[in-house]
């Protein structure tokens, strides 16, 4: 048989080189408890065999206790990374304790001539904590990983191989024939280096397994934060339809995500409705927070002293806020006076704005502005249009101009749409979004349509009379 020396050095060299391997390949990808664990134990356990090379030397007096003791924490370590499986904590003092209390035993056990100074104690821990380990593994889900049962099987068979070494140890010494033929360090260190190797691939493998299974987990979470996220974001939404008599009045956002950088909302006046609608720079979470800091900042505005007081209010509010998120956003404020059909707007760099006039014409809403957040505050200009009888203001976000060409004449189109739907602003809106549930939408769209009841026209001419 090869001599002890020699598969010692073996027996490193190989745990180094599985050392290399799972550190470069496995911890670096995952960072994960249970490899970093691993890795240690790897290199405790080199450290171990090592230190026992200088057994039968004058260093043997501290090698042969520093030996033991590292061999116990590399097998303190595997039972860290089993109970890591399990996402039970992984405290450093049950690999510190273990090591401390074998060392110090062996230290006292006459080293310097006892190659097996603590031997008992030695035995009975390595033995103890790799069926540890193995019992955190026979107790995990039994589908977390394919090569589950060849784990236990192969750390099992090490556990109750080190179990058996103490039994013989105890019942018939470490010179008798028995022990040094079937558990003698040549035979042990064949029978370690084998199943270390087979335990190093199946760990590896596993802790891919984990890693997978905690990212889908954390991926699962994360949709579901999200949809929480949309549910309430549609919630935030009106959620009914003003009582305006002579207008019909709808809106509609249609997300292209779980959530949605898009808000609309409206409130009554005491002379009619303001109407808002604003498109964050950007999509998803991030975007969807700043809209719902800017449409609490409308709310909060009193929209009885005219949409440039309110807009300064809301710019003076949420200034910071975009500064910070070097974000800005595009949005269409205005305010209807609902006895003459006067349009009161602020336009924030939006520019999607248009009235459909019932005699086939379009007015479209200027951009006086730059968007909120672009160059801090600013002093905010309106324009002035009127809803005649008849007449639909339709106003979109630039999600919209992708369901068509993705230019600024396609908001002709979209306003085209619109008017050619029933006479209604349901079915204006109805008319856009429909577009949107027909195939992907890379943004956001969002549509709110007023339209004036051309039934007016007879009561305001007999009102005249």
């Amino acid at each position: 048989m090869l001599d002890s020396t020699t598969l010692r050095v073996t027996l490193g060299v190989i745990t180094l080189i599985l050392f290399l391997l799972f550190a470069f390949v496995t911890y670096r990808s995952t960072r994960s408890a249970f490899s970093f664990w691993w890795c240690a134990a790897l290199v405790l356990f080199m450290g171990g065999t090592l230190a026992y090379l200088q057994d039968g030397t004058a260093n043997q007096a501290w090698a042969n206790p520093l030996g033991n003791g590292l061999i116990v924490a590399g097998a303190a370590s595997v039972w860290m990374a089993s109970r890591s499986l399990r996402l039970r904590p992984s405290p450093w003092w049950l690999v510190v304790g273990p090591a401390a209390l074998v060392t110090a035993v062996s230290s006292f056990d006459s080293p310097a001539t006892n190659d097996w100074s603590g031997g008992p104690l030695f035995l009975a821990l390595t033995g103890g904590l790799i069926i540890l380990s193995t019992r955190e593994i026979i107790v995990l889900d039994a589908g977390l990983s394919r090569t589950r049962w060849p784990l236990i099987l192969t750390s099992g068979a090490l556990g109750v191989y080190y179990l058996g070494r103490f039994v013989a140890f105890l019942a018939s010494g470490p010179r008798s024939d028995l022990f040094v033929s079937w558990f003698g360090t040549p035979s042990t260190t064949l029978i370690t280096l084998a199943l270390l190797t087979v335990v190093s691939f199946s760990m590896a493998s596993l802790s891919g397994e984990q890693t997978a299974k905690v990212l889908a987990a954390r991926a699962a979470r994360s949709r579901q934060e999200l949809l929480d996220g949309g549910s309430v974001q549609r919630r935030l939404l009106p959620q009914s339809v003003p009582d305006l008599p002579g207008y019909d009045v709808a809106g509609a956002c249609v997300p292209s995500g779980a959530v949605s950088g898009d808000f609309f909302d409206w409130q009554r006046t005491p002379r009619g409705l303001a109407v808002t609608l604003a498109d964050v720079m950007g999509k998803g979470v991030g975007a969807a927070m700043i809209a719902a800091t800017v449409r609490a900042s409308l709310r909060a505005a009193s929209p009885s002293e005219g949409p440039r007081h309110t807009m300064s209010v809301v710019d003076r509010a949420v200034e910071p806020d975009l500064e910070a998120n070097d974000a800005f956003v595009t949005l269409l404020h205005l305010q209807l006076d609902a006895e003459s059909g006067e349009i009161v707007a602020v336009d924030a760099g939006h520019g999607l704005g248009v009235v459909c006039r019932a005699d086939g014409s379009r007015d479209v809403i200027p951009s006086l502005n730059l968007p909120l957040g672009a160059f801090g505050t600013q002093t905010w200009a309106t324009s002035t249009t009127h809803l005649d009888p008849g007449d639909l203001l339709l106003i979109c976000s630039d999600g919209v101009l992708d369901l068509f060409d993705g230019s600024l004449e396609a908001l002709a189109r979209a306003a085209d749409t619109a008017a050619g739907a029933d006479p209604t602003a349901a079915e204006a809106v109805l008319s856009i979004t429909r577009l949107a549930s027909q195939g992907r939408h890379p943004d956001d769209v969002t549509v709110v349509a007023v339209r004036r009841d051309a039934a007016g026209t007879d009561h305001e001419r007999g009102s005249r009379n």
